[in-house]
């Protein structure tokens, strides 16, 4: 278990690029109808894979410096005498959540991704289905308050000590 978290960065950046490579074949049954969206498409693909590795490519740096000794590093921002591994990574998902509610309230992002079905869907009773932009905005509300909360707590308690002491 030792190796898995000390490496979770290569964990991390492969669920991205394996994302990236499964949303790009849903969306291209799309790309095919209508030609128009392709790059839309690729500007939002392209956006998913470079701000999706990043944090990875932090915890790499990290680990591969010796400055971090595992992912739980990253649970203990503030105990571990501000390593600033564990403050870039805290500070680029601030940054990352900034720029998205910017993108989804007041760039039309909602608006972008239902015009662009395939990226962004949910499964209901039936078959996939591309949400309206206000249910996106109200998903996207909840997600971020969920980070947050999490964030807050890593910053104020020893979270999740439990989890170590589960896989130690």
């Amino acid at each position: 278990m030792d190796l898995i978290s000390r490496y979770a960065w290569v964990l991390l950046i492969g669920v991205t690029v394996v994302n990236y490579v499964i949303i790009k074949a849903r969306v291209q049954e799309h790309i095919d109808i209508n030609p128009d969206l392709k790059a839309g498409y690729d500007q939002i693909l392209k956006a998913l894979l470079i701000y999706g590795t990043i944090p990875g490519l932090i915890m790499a740096m990290g680990s591969l410096t010796g400055r971090t000794t595992s992912v739980y590093d990253y649970f203990h921002p503030g105990t571990l005498t501000l390593n600033p591994f564990v403050l870039l990574l805290h500070l680029y998902i601030i940054v990352i959540w900034i720029l998205a509610v910017r993108w989804i309230y007041f760039k039309q992002g909602a608006e972008i991704l239902v015009r662009h079905p395939g990226v962004f869907t949910y499964r209901g009773l039936g078959n996939s289905v591309t949400p309206t932009s206000t249910i996106i905005k109200i998903v996207f509300a909840l997600a971020l308050l969920g980070g947050i909360v999490g964030m807050t707590r890593m910053w104020i308690a020893d979270f999740p000590a439990f989890l170590e002491n589960l896989f130690s």
